[in-house]
């Protein structure tokens, strides 16, 4: 009967269950962990992103102010490094996820964008068009950046 009680008593018997307590804190903080560090990458991304868009933003404005071939190419360059850079992300989630169906969606956001620079760049090209003519491509082409952003 002795035995019994301290068999009871004794903290190594009860050793597995305390494992397991301190095995489900880790896994929470494991979890916890990595929600905080998903949060910080998509905060980071998120002020990336709206940095880029205002500096595009800016841009857009000094092609339509001066309409000259230099403010094109910085326009252009600027889109193009934006758009690199969030399909890259976005083909990071999808492998994450493993779901592609934002892949194709993509690909046709940055197909509009594309036949939307090429038309403004022709019509600047030939002096067909004037500063508000400028600007509705440059408002065109920012909220196809938003759709394809979100």
């Amino acid at each position: 009967m002795n035995i019994e009680r301290l068999a009871k008593a004794d903290p190594k018997s009860q050793m597995p269950r305390k494992f397991k307590s301190t095995a489900s804190r880790e896994s929470i903080s494991t979890h916890n962990f990595q929600e905080v560090m998903n949060q910080q990458r998509q905060s980071l991304n998120a002020e990336r992103y709206q940095a880029a868009m205002s500096k595009i933003e800016e841009q857009g404005k000094r092609l339509a102010d001066f309409r000259t071939a230099e403010e094109l190419r910085e326009y252009k360059k600027l889109l193009q490094t934006f758009i690199d850079e969030t399909v890259q992300h976005s083909r990071q989630l999808e492998a994450q996820r493993d779901f592609n169906r934002r892949g194709s969606h993509s690909y046709t956001i940055v197909k509009e964008v594309d036949e939307k620079l090429t038309q403004m760049t022709n019509d600047i090209l030939k002096n067909e068009t004037n500063h508000l003519d400028i600007l509705a491509h440059v408002g065109e082409i920012r909220g196809l950046l938003l759709n394809l952003y979100l």
